[in-house]
């Protein structure tokens, strides 16, 4: 099966962001009958204000919006403080309007509940990038100085401490859209620079191949 268009995509993603626009006049009404954010549970918070794009259960339907189920705590608690910069770091309209009204607590603990969340991998459809995918992934590009992807996100795409996320699993799509933003310096969110340097060296091909390989990584060793 081919993958989606690109005109697909972008017009799932604007009916994605045009629902979450009108659920969040609803979220925050919400919010403000209840006194604060910290009145509710964080599950409440959840499903108020995260499901409409990021899934019920932390497995978004949407190929451009991330799954939180499953990710390292520390690394959502970081981008959720970085979308409340307001564009500084990661700039993003709907994410920045909701995390500009979380407190530091509330951060720690909407990240600690989609971490226990289990993931369900994205669904994969083209098996033949596998190849230049897993070799930018596992070695690099050292003659475009772009450094092994499994040395920091894990021979698993499992993911690292804060500043590296899990992959695997991910929608490739969205894997692919936030490389190009790394590239074009519009995400700033990598200590030391180690994506922007990295991107910098990839083209839109490589991009690509190795967004799809690393999303396929949770398959690595399940029943194919």
């Amino acid at each position: 099966m081919s993958a989606p268009s690109r005109h697909g995509s972008d017009s799932r993603r604007a009916q994605c962001e045009g629902a979450h626009v009108r659920w969040l006049g609803v979220a925050f009404a919400t919010l403000l009958a209840v006194g604060s954010v910290q009145a509710q549970s964080v599950a409440q918070l959840a499903s108020n204000v995260c499901d409409v794009c990021h899934g019920h259960d932390g497995n978004s339907p949407h190929a451009l919006t991330p799954s939180l189920a499953g990710q390292i705590a520390p690394y959502i608690e970081r981008q959720l403080h970085a979308f409340a910069a307001q564009g500084q770091q990661r700039a993003n309209g709907i994410m920045g309007a909701i995390a500009v009204h979380l407190s530091a607590a509330e951060m720690k603990r909407i990240a600690a509940y989609y971490a226990r969340l289990p993931l369900r991998p994205a669904p994969f459809s083209d098996l033949a990038a596998s190849a230049a995918g897993a070799a930018i992934y596992f070695d690099g590009i050292p003659e475009k100085g772009v450094a092994s992807c499994a040395s920091c996100h894990g021979v698993l795409a499992e993911g690292a401490a804060d500043a590296y996320p899990r992959l695997a699993g991910q929608h490739a799509a969205y894997l692919a859209e936030q490389l190009r933003q790394f590239r074009s310096l519009r995400r700033t969110t990598d200590p030391g620079r180690v994506m922007r340097r990295a991107a910098a060296g990839m083209s839109n091909q490589d991009i690509e191949a190795v967004a799809l390989f690393s999303s396929r990584l949770s398959l690595a060793q399940e029943p194919q």
